[in-house]
């Protein structure tokens, strides 16, 4: 008896899925974080983004808390996982569940990664 077993693949990365949620989502629990973390970011905050994490421009002060540089390097920015932020834009803010800034979104992917971020994870996330 000859059997074939069907292997579903992640949408955005082409991986094999196992995990029955992933299955039915149809992407790994890492490229939904992804997307996840992304969502509601402009072209421009996806940009800074990936040439902050390029830049390995990200130091984890403790659980849920990163400290980044700013363009040029001359400021920093205190992010947390939850939504907050020290830039300009996140504190502005009207609450934490409105729009992010995309330091929030590279804190929420640098927080509990399966494995490193790479700068190919954020080209997928397009």
């Amino acid at each position: 008896m000859i059997t074939t077993a069907h292997t579903t693949k992640c949408r955005r990365c082409h991986r094999v899925l196992r995990s029955p949620a992933s299955i039915a989502r149809g992407k790994g629990d890492r490229c939904a974080a992804i997307e996840a973390a992304f969502d509601g970011l402009s072209d421009k905050q996806r940009a800074k983004a990936d040439q902050l994490i390029t830049d390995k421009g990200i130091v984890k002060v403790r659980a849920g808390i990163y400290k980044m540089t700013a363009e040029g390097g001359e400021v920093t920015h205190t992010a947390s996982v939850n939504g907050n932020c020290t830039c300009e834009w996140g504190v502005r803010r009207a609450s934490a569940t409105k729009k992010t800034c995309y330091h929030v979104a590279v804190a929420k992917l640098c927080d509990s990664p399966r494995r490193v971020l790479r700068r190919s994870d954020l080209a997928k996330a397009a």
